[in-house]
């Protein structure tokens, strides 16, 4: 991967006609074009062949060589790597600081992408220093626990053990714990999901906002046209995604699990506003953008883009692509708004 990310990376910046001429023709799927950077490199990924889903150790270590696709972290923000104890669990941590940072900063508790089964803490390092900056606040992205090592739903527990730390905490990890954001990427955005549904059903402070990129808030995509029509996409397809939900529901055990399906959930009033950024090549884009709108209709304040040309993943892929890096920018800038409340 090492020698394909030098590519890509002189790639993003190279003229347009140069990048359509070796991804080749343009891919379009639902009326949505590729962006072309990506289009090569799943190009690239296609010609490495192999069978990443032969075991679970296999497929972490495919998902793993995707760190080196971020960008740097964004200038001025520091962080600190962390062992937290959480509910008992000895779980890592990495903390992003801002310049200027002071005893009452706003924060953003951050969950990675992967199924929940692959991926780690730092797989969007880029994209929690770009929160950290954009919004001014105090970033702890959490190393939760993975399935099939632990069962569904403990990665949520996880996420709220890491709440109730956090606002248990507040003071003396410099953060106002009225003005805490969730945040996280595909399964990262079903933990954050679940999350604001628990935490309001509990009483007492509530998230600030929840920022959701191409989040999974359904363990059933067989409804859904981008279902079909992205079903071989990269680099999330449907043969992923059944691999997930074999390693997370066994057997199909809690597979209804009302927090494994957020989307689901009849009651979605009185829910944190939401940034909510999907992706067009995706095949869980449309439960995606149905979970925008009924967030909406159910009197949510709701921010909602599709970003046609990317794919799933794009919050690591700003190496690669400079539309995937806007993205994220734009998602952090939004949610910035709502924590400078």
């Amino acid at each position: 991967m090492t020698v394909q990310n030098l590519i890509l990376g002189v790639l993003r910046n190279s003229p347009s006609f140069l990048k359509r001429r070796l991804a080749g023709p343009p891919v379009e799927i639902d009326g949505n074009v590729m962006d072309a950077n990506i289009q090569i490199m799943a190009n690239m990924a296609a010609a490495e062949g192999g069978d990443p889903l032969s075991s679970v150790e296999t497929l972490r270590a495919s998902a793993n060589a995707f760190d080196a696709l971020n960008l740097p972290r964004r200038s001025g923000v520091s962080i600190e790597d962390t062992v937290l104890q959480l509910d008992g669990n000895s779980l890592e941590a990495r903390i992003y600081t801002p310049r200027g940072a002071t005893d009452s900063d706003p924060a953003v508790l951050f969950f990675h992408q992967g199924g929940l089964v692959i991926m780690h803490h730092l797989s969007d390092d880029h994209f929690c220093s770009v929160l950290a900056d954009e919004c001014g606040a105090k970033v702890i992205s959490l190393n939760y626990r993975l399935c099939p090592e632990v069962a569904f739903p403990a990665p949520i527990e996880d996420g709220m053990a890491l709440w109730h730390y956090v606002q248990d905490n507040a003071a003396s990890l410099g953060i106002d714990p009225k003005r805490v954001a969730l945040s996280g990427d595909s399964a990262g955005g079903l933990i954050s999901a679940s999350m604001t549904h628990m935490l309001r059903d509990a009483g007492g402070v509530q998230p600030a906002a929840q920022c959701l990129a191409y989040p999974w808030v359904s363990t059933d995509i067989t409804g859904d046209p981008s279902g079909q029509s992205c079903s071989e996409c990269f680099p999330l397809n449907t043969a992923t995604m059944d691999f997930f939900n074999a390693m997370v529901f066994p057997n199909d055990k809690n597979l209804d699990h009302p927090l494994a399906n957020p989307a689901n959930n009849k009651n979605l009033k009185n829910l944190p506003p939401a940034v909510i950024g999907t992706a067009g090549f995706d095949p869980i884009r449309d439960q995606g953008n149905a979970y925008a709108k009924a967030l909406e209709a159910a009197g949510n304040e709701v921010t909602h883009y599709c970003f046609t040309s990317l794919t799933h993943s794009y919050l690591l892929l700003g190496r690669v692509s400079h539309t995937a890096e806007k993205a994220c920018v734009q998602l952090a800038q939004d949610l910035a708004g709502y924590l400078a409340k």
